[in-house]
C-alpha cells in the first residue's frame, strides 16, 4: 500500500468519524468559522484547565477536508497550551504555503492534510478549524 493512499484511508476515516465531534455546554472558549468558497461552518469549544486545552469539540457542517481536518485538530491539540498550539497552527500554515515536501517534526501526523496543498482552493477547508483555534487563543490573550 502506498504512502498517499494511505493517507487518503486516515481523512476518509476522519471525515467518515470525526472526533470530538459536537459542542461543549459550558465552554471557556468558542469561535465560529465559515469558508464562503466551499461553503463550510465550523464552531469550536474549547475548556481549559489554566493554559492547557482540557477538552475540545467541533461542529462542523462542511466538506470532507474540513471535518477531517477539524477532526484532525480536536485530536492533536488536547492537553497542549494554548502557546503551543499558536506554534503548531503556524508551522502548519507555513508548511502549507511552502512548496517544499519537509515539514516541521512537530506538525508530521498533519502530513495527510499538508500533502494536499497542491489543491490551493482547498487550503481554506484545511485551515478552517485552525482559523477558529486561533481566534479562540485571541479571545483568551484579551
Amino acid at each position: 500500500m502506498n504512502t498517499s493512499s494511505i493517507y487518503r484511508d486516515l481523512l476518509l476515516d476522519h471525515a467518515r468519524h470525526p472526533k470530538n465531534s459536537g459542542c461543549l455546554e459550558h465552554p471557556d472558549l468558542k469561535a465560529s468559522a465559515f469558508n464562503p468558497l466551499c461553503g463550510d461552518e465550523l464552531e469550536l469549544t474549547l475548556a481549559l484547565s489554566g493554559e492547557t486545552i482540557h477538552d475540545c469539540k467541533t461542529q462542523v457542517r462542511g466538506c470532507t477536508i474540513c471535518i477531517a481536518s477539524a477532526s484532525m485538530m480536536s485530536e492533536f491539540i488536547l492537553k497542549r497550551t494554548l502557546s503551543e498550539v499558536m506554534q503548531i497552527s503556524k508551522e502548519f500554515n507555513k508548511s502549507l504555503r511552502k512548496d517544499t515536501e519537509n515539514i516541521p517534526e512537530t506538525i508530521e501526523y498533519l502530513r495527510p492534510l499538508i500533502d494536499l496543498k497542491p489543491h490551493r482552493s482547498r487550503i481554506k477547508c484545511m485551515r478552517l478549524a485552525w482559523d477558529a483555534l486561533e481566534d479562540c487563543a485571541a479571545q483568551h490573550q484579551t
